[in-house]
């Protein structure tokens, strides 16, 4: 049986990432330099708290402790610990869709080295925001409209390898009756799970998708160049 997979939302192109910050209404954005200093440094700590202790036991106390602000300055940029999680998570989407911009235009001379090479660059943008992620799915658990848009994510995740799938698929010697849409479904669930779980070592995790990846789409008998 073959998995449910989300149609994109009404409205929105094919392919477009999840905008996690529609209807979110913000305090003014810092003009001085150092008030955007600030604001970095609260979402730095926030994401470091929420790697080391989760969503639920991360304060705003702590988090404005943690940067060295004032729990005052918290409140001239975000309005909640909510609006915090959301922005980390709109920026690692960002981060993420410049790196698949990358990948489809990039030239792969050697297959192989180039999944694994794509593979590793996404594990370390992922890794890079392991306590968003371990906050996210948290916090969504009692939060519907958090659901909401993780299933966004996960489209727009699988809905990018798919594409990049694509590209793969038109190298001499892939097989032409490969299902990618649910390979990279599946691909997707799996990525987004280890994202929460980064490693010291993740040679062998990349080498292990890479395997994946690359004996799924091409013949064993024939090497792609």
């Amino acid at each position: 049986m073959q998995p449910s997979i989300p149609e994109p939302e009404k409205g929105s192109e094919p392919g477009a990432r999840p905008d996690l910050l529609a209807g979110q209404h913000f305090p003014p954005p810092p003009r001085q330099e150092r008030s955007r200093r600030k604001r970095d440094a609260l979402l730095q700590s926030a994401l470091a708290l929420f790697a080391e202790r989760g969503y639920e036991q991360t304060s705003i106390e702590g988090i404005a402790h943690h940067a060295g602000v004032a729990v005052g300055s918290f409140y001239q940029h975000f309005a909640s610990k909510r609006q915090v999680l959301l922005v980390l998570m709109d920026r690692l989407l960002q981060e993420a869709s410049m790196l698949t911009l990358e990948a489809k235009s990039a030239a792969l001379p050697d297959i192989r080295d180039g999944i694994a090479r794509l593979l590793r660059q996404a594990l370390q943008v992922d890794w890079a925001y392991a306590g968003a992620y371990r906050a996210w799915r948290e916090a969504a658990v009692r939060d519907r409209e958090l659901q909401a848009l993780h299933q966004q994510i996960e489209t727009w995740t699988a809905q990018q390898l798919t594409l990049l799938f694509q590209v793969l698929l038109l190298v001499p010697g892939a097989r032409q009756d490969v299902d990618i849409t649910i390979l990279a479904w599946e691909l997707a669930l799996l990525i987004l799970r280890l994202a929460e779980i980064p490693l010291e070592e993740p040679d062998a995790v990349v080498a292990s998708l890479t395997s994946l990846i690359y004996h799924g789409l091409f013949t064993d008998s024939k090497e792609s160049q």
